[in-house]
């Protein structure tokens, strides 16, 4: 699948183009955007391409924003790294084609490897294509302390230490 590597971006197209050429042309701007030194990045943390992007296409999906999408990438590849399910609500919306922003107790018991609250690491690939913030915050994660983080309705990301402080931004922001 290409997905996850067809760059998001605004592209000027000719009329004659056939599908092949558009999709050549996002790939190479893949290719562009998606540095030497960011894949020097990436092999030196131990992390494939394929693992990077698929972290970044659900950040593109779970985070608004830099500063966000940073904090949510650590606390995604800190639960990778062991064996925690990253709990991602944006893959289960993969899976469902829904746009909830929390999904129902039906929907974490999906039998499918995007299914992130029920198998533990990465999706078997990614779920959206992500834009180069969300590629620079997977390679380039903000270090916190926090371990939970929800979006309200608003799109308003609220973050957490511990399952208590999650529980109740859960009560506040989406109920």
């Amino acid at each position: 699948s290409l997905e996850g590597y067809l760059f998001p971006d605004t592209y000027r197209v000719f009329a004659d183009a056939t599908a092949q050429d558009v999709v050549d042309k996002m790939l190479d701007n893949f290719e562009e955007q998606v540095t030497d030194q960011m894949r020097s990045d990436i092999e030196a943390q131990g992390r494939t391409l394929d693992q990077v992007i698929t972290m970044a296409s659900i950040l593109e999906r779970e985070a608004r924003g830099e500063e966000d999408m940073g904090l949510v990438s650590d606390i995604f590849w800190r639960r990778w790294e062991i064996n925690w399910a990253l709990q991602s609500c944006a893959s289960v919306n993969y899976i469902t084609g829904k746009n909830d922003p929390a999904i129902s107790y039906d929907d974490q018991q999906i039998d499918s490897l995007y299914n992130t609250y029920k198998y533990p690491g990465l999706p078997p690939g990614p779920i959206s294509n992500p834009g180069l913030q969300a590629i620079e915050a997977a390679i380039y994660p903000t270090a916190n302390d926090y371990w939970y983080f929800l979006n309200d309705e608003d799109g308003i990301t609220h973050f957490a230490t511990t399952n208590e402080e999650h529980s109740a931004n859960k009560a506040m922001y989406l109920n």
